[in-house]
């Protein structure tokens, strides 16, 4: 087994009088893709984004690599290692493929804003880095064509791999995918699930939150299931698919769990 990289220990979200992530345990080992499911408005985004700082924490710990960052801003958690795409694409619009993907670099630049006002070598040298790192990055996914292009007019696909390239430019040791397959069709969605595992085989830990159920049991090696903000079950895809308990949850909620090889969850 494979050290623990992520640890989320009896982890809280509440809003007012609703614990929208009630005392969650979660164990992401390194090295795995971990994938996050439960019916529509279960707590997945919110989970995601209490490991992501985009919401604080109400009670509970996070650790990450051993130490504890429940309190660490976002920018101090892209700096160690942790990113993310969204489930409503954040790109800049009227910005190019590569100057969007290039922003995934900002957080670690070394030089300052008067650095960048007088462009000396170290800076201009700084730049190029950049710019080759985004090139490579957007390889990477399949869009090395479309570097010049415009974000806004990139096909809604092209969209989405724009920002997994952004997250993974850093080469970061921990990213969280926000329902990357939403809007996908089924081939875009299977050409996804090889995208992930490319990233995982470049070292990179992923936590998934899905709907897509091809994609899901697909890619992942380990998944959670929440229900009402709690965690209802933990295992392989393959578990999962046969616990009673989260078929119930599903259905309960007018949702479908699909057996092995069925289509996506709405």
């Amino acid at each position: 087994m494979s050290e623990v990289l992520l640890e989320a220990v009896a982890l809280s979200r509440r809003f007012g009088g609703l614990l929208a992530v009630d005392s969650v345990d979660l164990s992401v080992h390194a090295g795995s893709i971990h994938g996050l499911i439960g019916p529509n408005g279960a707590g997945k985004t919110t989970l995601l984004n209490l490991i992501a700082a985009a919401l604080p924490v109400s009670a509970g710990a996070l650790r990450f690599r051993g130490e504890d960052i429940t309190r660490w801003s976002p920018a101090r958690r892209a700096r160690a290692g942790i990113r993310r795409t969204f489930q409503n694409l954040k790109l800049f619009p009227e910005m190019t493929a590569l100057q969007n993907a290039a922003i995934g670099l900002h957080a670690g630049t070394r030089c300052g804003i008067f650095a960048a006002l007088a462009r000396p070598p170290r800076q201009r040298r700084e730049e190029r880095e950049i710019a080759a790192a985004a090139c490579r990055a957007l390889e990477f996914v399949g869009l090395a064509a479309q570097q010049d292009a415009v974000a806004a007019t990139l096909p809604y696909g092209h969209r989405r791999l724009l920002e997994i390239a952004r997250a993974i430019v850093a080469q970061p040791a921990l990213l969280l995918l926000d329902e990357p397959a939403a809007g996908l069709n089924q081939t875009e969605a299977a050409s996804l699930s090889g995208l992930i595992r490319r990233i995982r085989e470049r070292g990179t830990t992923l936590v998934l939150v899905e709907h897509h159920m091809d994609v899901v049991m697909t890619v992942c090696d380990t998944i959670t299931v929440l229900n009402y903000g709690r965690k209802l079950a933990q295992g392989t895809p393959l578990e999962i698919q046969q616990s009673p308990e989260v078929v119930e949850a599903y259905l309960g909620h007018g949702d479908e769990l699909p057996a092995e090889g069925a289509r996506a969850v709405a």
